[in-house]
């Protein structure tokens, strides 16, 4: 049995840069060039006011670009915090998501799934994690659409030892075709990972946060 709540994770990962802010020409750079440019003008000719004042316009221009994506860098990095830290209001809560592994700790264990179409026939496969099949299940005739099977821990040879394992759909339709499935954990989130790759703990079961589908 999974025993601890928590939230993983230290970081919040590192905001990357944006192009423009450290492939172009930087406003000091581009300044230190404007008054080496006017240092260095034909006294005889110089440089017209209308070319000085655009040039002036442009250095604004850039400063005010650069000093953008900077608040925007910052506004970005407090709003990921904020959601990721949010995430942790989930702990306890009930949630399904797109996965076939599950944790086994002697107890039915109920395994969703989904149908592409009406099935004549299918069949639930449990799998230990080398991918040896601990159990097979006729489920019958089933609709299309998502639907749930339950396994008590019956194996081939007994009842099944505590641990992982996986599961997998395989049904038929008609001329004996395939028929295409999706398969979904279910149970309490008992964890979240905060970082780059976000993922909530479903029933101790790592899930990235873009495969959870609901949660309740």
């Amino acid at each position: 049995m999974i025993e601890g709540l928590g939230v993983y994770g230290s970081g919040t990962g590192n905001i990357p840069k944006t192009k423009s802010a450290d492939a172009a020409m930087g406003k000091d750079a581009f300044l230190k060039l404007l008054v080496t440019q006017l240092e260095n003008q034909d006294p005889l000719n110089p440089t017209e006011n209308t070319e000085f004042v655009a040039q002036l316009a442009q250095f604004s221009s850039l400063e005010g670009i650069q000093n953008l994506n900077t608040s925007l860098g910052d506004m970005k990095g407090g709003i990921d915090a904020l959601q990721q830290f949010g995430s942790a209001s989930v702990i306890g809560r009930n949630a399904k998501a797109e996965g076939s592994a599950f944790i086994y700790d002697g107890t039915p264990k109920k395994l969703g799934f989904s149908l592409g179409a009406n099935a004549p026939s299918a069949t639930l496969v449990i799998s230990e994690p080398s991918g040896k099949v601990v159990k097979e299940i006729d489920l019958g005739q089933l609709n299309a659409g998502y639907n749930e099977a339950e396994w008590n821990g019956a194996g081939k040879s007994g009842q099944a030892d505590h641990g992982l394992y996986s599961f997998s759909i395989e049904a038929k339709g008609a001329n004996d075709k395939s028929i295409a499935s999706k398969t979904f954990i279910r149970g309490a989130v008992t964890g979240v990972s905060l970082g780059a790759n976000p993922a909530l703990y479903i029933d101790g079961i790592e899930t990235s946060r873009g495969l959870v589908t609901e949660i309740y």
